[in-house]
């Protein structure tokens, strides 16, 4: 916890302050290229990859990068896909995978997940991508 208290002293002295006008020129509102989704691995560090800038990406992340069926019921997906679209006005939309992802693993391996029910529900999302992989 202490290395991320230090990142956030460092961030406040060494990024923000120079960059003041850049943070409130952002909080006045946002107009980002792209909604960005991808894994919620720890691993996937969205800035580094792109090269953007805060304001850049409207950004959801998730097990596996699955965007569920639509359906009646509201869900973050849902929600956040819909404001990125309806009321941002996003053009593009990119869907990052990537590699040795644990949530493809536990895809392709629904039945493992019994300790982990709310994830193995999760990932049925993807059933019919792994319908056709394991056809393959």
């Amino acid at each position: 916890m202490q290395k991320l208290i230090q990142g956030i002293h460092r961030f406040q002295d060494m990024v923000f302050a120079p960059r003041q006008d850049f943070f409130r020129k952002l909080a006045e509102g946002q107009a980002p290229q792209a909604l960005f989704i991808t894994c919620s691995d720890s691993r996937i560090e969205t800035a580094m990859l792109t090269q953007t800038d805060p304001g850049e990406l409207f950004i959801c992340r998730n097990a596996g990068n699955i965007v569920p069926p639509h359906s009646n019921e509201t869900g973050a997906m849902t929600a956040s896909i819909e404001f990125a679209i309806g009321a941002l006005k996003i053009p593009h939309i990119v869907i990052c995978g990537h590699t040795e992802c644990g949530a493809m693993k536990g895809a392709m391996n629904r039945e493992g997940l019994t300790k982990l029910p709310h994830v193995r529900e999760w990932l049925g999302y993807s059933q019919g991508a792994v319908d056709i992989v394991e056809a393959l």
